[in-house]
């Protein structure tokens, strides 16, 4: 390990580190810096930091966006071993020579005084100290921590009391971790609401680790939790609005607790530890109730663990929630409401396609038509609707029940994905005889759904003669309202957009703040392409159609690109 000091630098394109010298180092979009960062709020000439006889010193170069030192902006800062330089979307800390174990520390940049921490693992060497110790000491009442201000490790009981306070501070306290009850897979209350007394704090670790998870989970939108063992160490990380953020390190024993725990919820062999295992649990809170899909698989060092949350509150539930143009709602409404016909809607896995379908098929009344899904698996339960899981090892295939619910007279059928060319064809065949039927396929986007059907080797009258719709949607992060910053777009940003830029004065770019966990976004909302079959459409897919021909055919036609869609985001400071 070199005895210089260093940046920990990370940015969308990826992490690296940059040692620090004599010299000064420069940091800006030129490429006559010693740092280029590649970021649109970042200043030619940004930033510079400087060797002092006190140490190294940040020194903000009147940048246009000024430099921020753990959340706050700087002009000049000598800077403490753990500190955050923050330039848009680019993160860079601050590593004194020492500061990781293997060698001491200068005087110069000595880290402040702190708790000694509790001896680490072998493993834990390599983390170094707790970042409890050489992180911003905050005046009092400030609650602004965010996920990249957690403690690799901590001193007191396995990062626990570090969750605690991530939870505390965030802004969504509408109910509290006491208030939350742990169901078991056969819906039983395992761990009811109640406090964890401070004297049984050690003995229900697991417990109160779990729901301090799902709680954060909850006030975050966080789609997944991932588990991961690492040797003497647990890494416990979320995914929000579709991006990985590191939790919170938690040690060994506290990992094998908080896993135990799941095992029993999920009604799991905990004997088990080389196996790839599966199951699901439910939690109560006051008007909410989340569902979460367990796996747990074999890795290198230990079953690494990851929770799917369902959590209907942080989905659409019915179509006008989807946010669509006014024209693609009323087409969806008009067809959703038909005797027969098809509505696919296409996008890689992760898109929303499932939660669509789901809000098309709420707006059906399910009163007088019946509904049956076929799901792989079943995610959310839906009132007045029959939702059968496929089971290949049973022979339930999408094909083979699809054939048997055809003798059950359906009114409307929802797919969870047409595969094969004979669960394609049979659903065509069922939207030609009086059924509505609503399905996903895996394509790029709503024109080439219309050769992967052909590819898939259905023939061409069918598809011609059963698809109604056509919906292509994508997942895009939304700017967080308390502190999107706009800015006049770069000119290569203008020419990137083209027409659509004609008009645009400013476009928003993230900043962070504590109420989006200093990621700049909050929340995720899906933009959309859609296609109608019209007649001339018809036409050409029955004369073995090119690529060329389905653009001419739709041009004549109300169609948006899914580019034309972001486009009309970043104009309206959505994205």
């Amino acid at each position: 390990m070199s005895k210089q000091a260093f940046l920990d630098v990370s940015s969308p394109e990826g992490r690296r580190r940059v040692a620090l010298g004599g010299e000064s180092l420069s940091i800006g979009r030129n490429p006559k810096n010693t740092l280029v960062i590649q970021d649109q709020r970042a200043s030619r000439f940004h930033c510079v930091i400087d060797r002092t006889d006190r140490g190294f010193k940040l020194r903000d170069l009147d940048s246009r966006n000024g430099t921020e030192l753990n959340g706050e902006r700087v002009d000049s800062q000598v800077l403490s071993p753990g500190d955050v330089i923050r330039i848009g979307q680019v993160e860079m800390r601050f590593v004194a020579a020492g500061s990781d174990g293997s060698q001491a520390a200068p005087a110069a940049v000595a880290p402040p005084t702190a708790k000694a921490p509790t001896p680490a693992a072998p493993d834990d060497a390599a983390q170094g100290p707790s970042r409890r110790g050489r992180r911003r000491q905050r005046p009092a009442g400030e609650d602004d921590m965010a996920l990249s201000d957690i403690p690799a490790a901590a001193a007191e009981v396995g990062g626990v009391q570090d969750l605690e306070k991530l939870v505390a501070s965030s802004p969504d306290q509408s109910f509290s971790e006491p208030e939350l009850s742990l169901v078991t897979a056969r819906n039983q209350v395992l761990h009811g609401a109640a406090p964890v007394e401070d004297d049984d704090r050690l003995s229900s670790v697991g417990v109160h680790v779990l729901r301090l998870l799902l709680l954060l989970c909850i006030r975050t939108r966080a789609t997944d939790v991932h588990i991961e063992p690492r040797g003497a160490t647990g890494r416990i990380r979320a995914r929000v609005d579709g991006m990985m953020i590191d939790v919170v390190t938690i040690s060994q024993e506290t990992l094998g607790r908080l896993m135990g725990v799941v095992k029993v919820l999920a009604e799991l062999d905990i004997a088990q530890k080389n196996v790839v295992q599966e199951g699901h649990f439910s939690l109560e809170a006051p008007q909410r109730h989340v569902d979460y899909r367990v796996s747990f698989t074999p890795a290198m060092h230990g079953q690494k663990l990851v929770l799917r949350v369902l959590d209907l509150a942080n989905a659409p539930r019915y179509v006008q929630d989807l946010e669509l143009p006014r024209w693609m709602n009323d087409q969806l409404r008009k067809t959703i409401r038909q005797d027969s016909g098809m509505v696919l809607v296409c996008g890689p896995t992760g898109s929303g396609k499932t939660t669509t379908l789901y809000a098309l098929v709420r707006d059906i009344d399910v009163s007088r038509r019946n509904v049956i899904t076929i799901e792989d698996p079943v995610e959310y339960q839906i009132e007045g609707v029959t939702q059968m899981p496929i089971n290949e090892h049973q022979g339930n295939t999408f094909s083979t029940l699809l054939r048997s619910i055809l003798r059950q007279d359906p009114d409307v059928i929802l797919l969870g994905e047409i595969r094969d060319r004979e669960t394609a064809q049979i659903a065509m065949q069922a939207a030609m005889t009086g059924h509505l039927v609503l399905s996903t396929v895996h394509a790029k986007d709503a024109i080439g759904t219309i050769f992967r059907l052909l590819d898939l080797g259905v023939e061409p009258f069918l598809v011609a003669s059963a698809l109604n719709i056509v919906l292509a949607q994508r997942l895009v992060r939304k700017l967080c309202p308390h502190c999107k910053v706009g800015m006049k777009p770069p000119p290569q940003q203008m020419m990137q957009m083209g027409r659509y830029a004609d008009g645009v004065a400013k476009i928003f770019y993230p900043r962070g703040c504590t109420r989006c966990l200093r990621t700049g976004f909050a929340g995720r909302r899906a933009m959309f392409e859609m296609l109608s079959t019209t007649e001339d459409l018809r036409d050409v897919i029955l004369k073995t159609p090119t690529m060329q021909d389905l653009r001419k055919a739709v041009e004549l036609t109300m169609f948006a690109t899914l580019r034309e869609g972001g486009y009309r985001m970043v104009d309206e400071g959505i994205t």
